[in-house]
This record gives C-alpha cells, sequence and structure tokens, in this order.
C-alpha cells in the first residue's frame, strides 16, 4: 500500500486520540438494531455543523437503511485528513470519510482512497448532475475519488457605508485590481500618530487570510502546470508586486501593526464586523456571523477584483466524502452517499452549512429558503470559466506552507517580490523532486 512511512510514525500521537474519541466522543443513536451492518461515517463537522448531517445521518437509519439493512453511526473526528491517513496505513479505516478537497490528491496518490467510478454509475451518481467544478474537486489523475458535499466560491464584502465616507459609490464595488488597490488607500484612516484605524483591505495570513496562496490567480497565473509549481512566471511577481506597492503606500510598519491587533476570525471582535476592515475576502458563512454578531451592518457582496475587469476569478473549493481504501463496507457506503447525492437532502445541507448547492440547477426552494440573501451570486461565481481550486499537486501542503512564507516575506518588506518567489522556487522545486523520489521507493517497494 502507498503510504508515507514518515505519517506512521504519527500513530503515538494521532491515532490512540482518534481511538479515545470514537470509544467517548459524540455518537448517534446509542441502540443499533440487530439486523443491520455498521456502517462507520467520520466526518470534521462538530457542535452546531454537525446538527444537520446527524438529522440526514438519522433519516437514512429509518428509510433506505431499513430497507436495506444499513446503520450509519457518525462520529464527529477532529484532524479527520491525518486520522483518516493513518487509519488507513493500519488496515482500519472508516466506511466514508468527509474531508476538505485540498487531501483528495495526496491520499489518491498514497493509493489511500478508493476510485469510485465504477460505484457511482452504478449507483446512478452521475457528473452531469453537477457543476463542473464540485464534480472536479474529486477527480485526480481522471479518476474519481471524491464527491461534494458543502462547497463554497469567495468573494469580496465590502461596507456600504465606509464607501459613503470615502466617496466611493456603493453600487459600484471594485471590478479590477487597479480600481481595488484605490478603494484600499481611500478607505484607511489613520489617528494623529500615524496608527491606523481602519484598514482598507488586508492580505495578512494571520488576520483573515484563510488562502494566502490565491491571490496571483487574479493576476491570471497558473502556478501549477502538472508537474511543476511556477512562481517566478510575469503574473505571480505582479500579484506580489500588487501586494507590496499598496502596502507601502499605505505605510508597511502602520499595517503590520494594525493586522497584529486582530486575531479573531468568528465572532463581534472580528474587524470586518466592527467596521474596522473595509473590505474582506471570504465566503458565504460571512453572512451568519454578520447575522449573529453585527445584524445592522450595511454591507455587499461582489466578485473579487481581477486583473482585467472582464474576468471574474474565484477560488471554488468544498468538502468531500470519499471511502478509504480498505473500507469494509464499500458498497453499503455508497448506498449511503447515494442518498446524500439526492438533490433535496445535500441542498438541506449546504443550506444549512450556508453554502451553495453543487448542483447545476439548484432548486427554487434552495435559493427563496437560503439564510444569505448574496448566495446567488456565489452560485453565479461557481459556473465562472475563471473559477480556480487548490493545485492538485500530490505536495500540496508543503506548497501552501512555501508559498505563505513567499507572501508573508513581501508583506513584511523582509525580500522583493523578485527574491521571494526566487527562494519559493527552489523549495517547491526540491519538494516536488523529494516527493517523486519518495513515490518511486514506495512503489519499488510494494
Amino acid at each position: 500500500m502507498m503510504i508515507r512511512s514518515s505519517t506512521i510514525l504519527l500513530a503515538a500521537t494521532l491515532v490512540l486520540p482518534a481511538i479515545g474519541l470514537l470509544t467517548f466522543g459524540p455518537r448517534g443513536r446509542a441502540t443499533v438494531p440487530t439486523d443491520r451492518v455498521i456502517v462507520r461515517y467520520w466526518e470534521k463537522w462538530a457542535g452546531i455543523e454537525a446538527v444537520p448531517v446527524r438529522r440526514i445521518v438519522d433519516d437514512f437509519n429509518d428509510t433506505v437503511g431499513a430497507r436495506h439493512g444499513i446503520w450509519v453511526e457518525y462520529n464527529s473526528i477532529s484532524d479527520v485528513d491525518k486520522r483518516t491517513l493513518l487509519a488507513t496505513a493500519g488496515g482500519d479505516p472508516p466506511d466514508i470519510a468527509g474531508l476538505f478537497d485540498h487531501i483528495v490528491a495526496q491520499l489518491a496518490d498514497q493509493n489511500a482512497l478508493l476510485p469510485l467510478d465504477s460505484l457511482a454509475a452504478e449507483f446512478d451518481i452521475r457528473s452531469d448532475a453537477f457543476k463542473p467544478v464540485w464534480w472536479q474537486t474529486g477527480v485526480f489523475n481522471d479518476r474519481l475519488y471524491a464527491l461534494p458535499s458543502s462547497p463554497f466560491t469567495i468573494a469580496l464584502y465590502y461596507n456600504r457605508r465606509l464607501f459613503r465616507e470615502a466617496g466611493l459609490d456603493p453600487d459600484s464595488p471594485p471590478r479590477t485590481i487597479a480600481e481595488l488597490t484605490d478603494a484600499i488607500r481611500r478607505l484607511t484612516r489613520y489617528d494623529e500618530h500615524g496608527a491606523i484605524t481602519q484598514a482598507g483591505f488586508t492580505v495578512s495570513p494571520s488576520m483573515l487570510g484563510w488562502w494566502p496562496w490565491a491571490w496571483p490567480f487574479f493576476f491570471d497565473a497558473r502556478p501549477w502546470d502538472g508537474r511543476r509549481f511556477l512562481v517566478e512566471s510575469p503574473q505571480i511577481i505582479d500579484a506580489l508586486n500588487w501586494v507590496r506597492d499598496w502596502r507601502s503606500t499605505v505605510g508597511l510598519n502602520p499595517m503590520l501593526a494594525f493586522e497584529g491587533s486582530f486575531q479573531t476570525i468568528e465572532g463581534a471582535q472580528n474587524p470586518f464586523l466592527g467596521e474596522r476592515l473595509a473590505m474582506v475576502f471570504q465566503g458565504p458563512w460571512m453572512t451568519n456571523w454578520i447575522q449573529t454578531y453585527a445584524p445592522h451592518l450595511d454591507y455587499g457582496v461582489a466578485p473579487f477584483p481581477s486583473s482585467d475587469a472582464a474576468r471574474h476569478h474565484t477560488f471554488a473549493s468544498a468538502d468531500v466524502f470519499v471511502i478509504p481504501r480498505g473500507a469494509r463496507r464499500p458498497r453499503e457506503a455508497m448506498r449511503f452517499l447515494q442518498y446524500m447525492m439526492q438533490q433535496d437532502v445535500l441542498e438541506s445541507l449546504c443550506k444549512a452549512h450556508c453554502k451553495v448547492s453543487p448542483f447545476r440547477r439548484p432548486q427554487d426552494d434552495f435559493f427563496r429558503d437560503h439564510p444569505n440573501p448574496h448566495i446567488r451570486t456565489f452560485d453565479a461565481l461557481a459556473e465562472s470559466p475563471d473559477a480556480f481550486s487548490v493545485p492538485k499537486s500530490a505536495c500540496w501542503a508543503q506548497a501552501k506552507d512555501i508559498t505563505q512564507v513567499m507572501l508573508e516575506s513581501v508583506n513584511r518588506g523582509i525580500a522583493t517580490p523578485q527574491q521571494a518567489a526566487a527562494i519559493a522556487q527552489r523549495k517547491l522545486d526540491a519538494a516536488v523532486d523529494d516527493y517523486r523520489v519518495a513515490r518511486a521507493r514506495r512503489e519499488g517497494g510494494r
């Protein structure tokens, strides 16, 4: 089995807590009918996010599961990506795992996932029912390894009141990077000592910067060509120059001090909710936070600006369902996923998570009953030909860390864009080469 030997060393610190969680952690109904086979389902969602999926699991167990002799056992698991990999390496994986899409390439390349092409066809789960961007999140090397659960796109949230006060039209948010740069400058405010009291925008990974690697895409960059990361490209240098230039314009040290004063993502202290940050790069769930913590906030949502006004680049990502290789009940697991892929079922989960529908044509009540009044904007972005997802590289986890360091070195004025990109390029090339060598050794040792 093609599982990295280095990950096995983590078993002592990860598998034992996982066993403890499975033994003492939250579960579904305690009594399992004696005529059922148990399908173990590990999922990252806990707390309020787990409520709708637990309801779906209970509905399945009471209906389709009862007819087919299946009982799905739902367990909320922290670090579910790592624990699924380790459980697969140990020969005792769950039957279904709910993962993030960015891990699919790595697990598929390491032979840790069961290909789903034939099972999907047998259970009548068809690609043409879904928007292409969401179906493709589960495809690696032309094989299907994952099915979409609750997807999302990212857009520009902006404060309409602060726009008006800055002399900007709140009905015409920036459409280009140049317009965004002008808005950042006009929306930044200072006190008498030169400290920033209100920032126009931030790309800081430490402050609402969940996707620090994404900015070059808005300059039409394609950092991964299928074999190599290309971060010394003109488009990526342009993106890093943009970061350096607007931060220098508003003041590098004041900006760093402002960014260092906020760490809260969800809560009333979120700087966008507190009207200290005029624009933010966020997903549809931001509206849930606004309704909870800042219900009177006057805000708008628009596509994030690109270097060309005719383009609508957007980051598109999704939670996904997989069946790990070695699962004891793959067919029963697929029966549950068939139920989950029913449009009314899956869209009820997406609404509860304040996300978009993965289907080509969402049902009428999806938009009518959705808690986010701007959900059509996020949904339309998923159809953009310029939508992008995480690069499908098996060593993406390392690449993400390297590109984050690249951005931070420019954010902090430690290196010029050219220097930062050159250093990152060397590290990325080495990481890809090391991974290929390790993969060849694994394949040779099978």
